[in-house]
């Protein structure tokens, strides 16, 4: 009682903006709709402050000027798309996830209550787990929903999404960071409690069945341990990692099915199912190398191409590429491409400014390694060598965008 009393005495001094914040994982499950209502009331906030507060000094930045030359440019495109209106709707829409980005770096004050955030965030996260585990073992998750078992997918409180991996992923590893960096100062069973907490996130996202989130769960994992552990120790992890990773490949038929089909992907991707998006948007973009053919119409050009593999399995079109490079390339062209890698590199270079500046003098602050976490996020995002959802729609897009904000506003309150 008297630590249920002592967080809700903490949730009290929360403000309006940190509780948006506090709530985004949330929104992120609830689905696209709710999410788009808190990019959008977010955006509201941020310009009503921007005009009122007289903020324009916070934002001159020359990443944002970047973003919205991008804008402003995919805008101008749409008109000459063969989907007008549909390009022109996502291109505009696009500002929202910039500005929801601002309203984390600008609107919020100050970082005194990121750590019952965080804490928050990874009670709901455990929830998420625990929710895709009942899945599992009983078929229904906790509030009835089914998850995909012909394909041996779960999907927790997802329902039909088989999205809970890189949910848990994209939010967990800079928790990890966060909490990881204390691990050492605390007591023995505070660390049991860390370890049993780290094996149920691990656990579920390989459960989901997620080959993409699952890999780069277990390389962030990776470099986490490197940045404490001695090599001994960091072999022995790797191997116990990798003798559980062969028991199971041995005795779960759904995680041998899954394991097989990525290592034929790898040896014979240009016939793979993902070989095929990449050609086709390889070749739409052959035709558009310079404008691109505007946003969101890869999947209305793609159809119109000669497909020079019909007697392939697998289908040539989808709604997007499945990589990140390759979706910029086809639907803004190299023109597009040119502006948002100027806005991600000079964001970039910012950032790595503050990391040089926290090695030097703020090396012992609690918020450092969340900070690294956030970064290392953006980094697996425009990561070339994977398969990824589309960037410019809304659940994809929020990640990134969250932790660009949530970096920021720690850039800006480390002192």
């Amino acid at each position: 009682m008297f630590l249920l009393r002592k967080y809700l005495h903490m949730y009290k001094k929360l403000n309006f903006k940190e509780w948006i914040l506090l709530i985004v994982p949330l929104f992120q499950v609830l689905g696209p709709l709710y999410l788009n209502f808190l990019l959008i009331l977010t955006s509201v906030i941020f310009v009503y402050e921007l005009f009122k507060k007289k903020l324009f000094k916070e934002v001159k930045l020359y990443w944002v000027y970047f973003y919205l030359i991008f804008i402003l440019y995919n805008i101008v495109r749409s008109f000459f798309a063969e989907n007008a209106l549909h390009a022109f709707q996502n291109s505009f829409s696009q500002i929202r996830f910039l500005f929801f980005s601002l309203f984390i770096f600008v609107c919020i004050s100050d970082i005194k209550n990121l750590n019952l955030i965080i804490k928050t965030w990874l009670i709901f996260i455990l929830f998420v787990c625990i929710d895709t585990f009942v899945q599992f073992f009983l078929g229904k998750d906790i509030f009835g929903l089914e998850g995909q078992p012909h394909w041996q997918r779960y999907s927790g409180p997802f329902g039909k999404e088989l999205i809970v991996g890189a949910f848990i992923a994209y939010i967990s590893i800079p928790i990890i960071f966060f909490y990881y960096n204390k691990f050492f100062k605390y007591i023995f069973f505070k660390k049991i409690i860390f370890i049993l907490i780290y094996l149920l996130l691990f656990l579920t996202v390989l459960f989901s069945g997620e080959r993409s989130a699952f890999i780069f769960f277990l390389l962030s994992s990776i470099l986490i341990f490197s940045l404490y552990l001695k090599i001994k120790k960091i072999i022995i992890i790797l191997s116990s990692i990798i003798i559980f990773l062969t028991l199971i490949y041995f005795k779960s038929s759904s995680f041998h099915s899954r394991a097989n089909d990525l290592f034929d992907i790898i040896i014979n991707f240009y016939s793979s199912s993902y070989g095929r998006l990449y050609e086709s948007s390889y070749l739409l973009f052959k035709k558009n190398a310079l404008f691109g053919v505007g946003l969101k119409n890869y999947r209305v050009l793609c159809d119109e191409q000669i497909d020079p593999r019909p007697n392939s399995p697998y289908q040539f079109c989808s709604t997007h590429p499945h990589n990140f490079y390759l979706e910029v390339l086809t639907e803004t062209g190299i023109v597009g491409v040119f502006l948002l890698f100027a806005s991600l590199s000079t964001l970039f270079a910012y950032l790595y400014q503050r990391i040089i500046f926290f090695k030097k003098k703020c090396y012992n602050n609690k918020y450092i390694y969340f900070f690294y976490g956030n970064i290392l996020i953006l980094l697996i995002y425009i990561f070339p060598f994977k398969t990824s959802g589309s960037f410019f729609t809304t659940w994809n897009g929020s990640f990134f965008w969250l932790n660009i904000g949530i970096a920021l506003l720690i850039s800006k309150n480390i002192k």
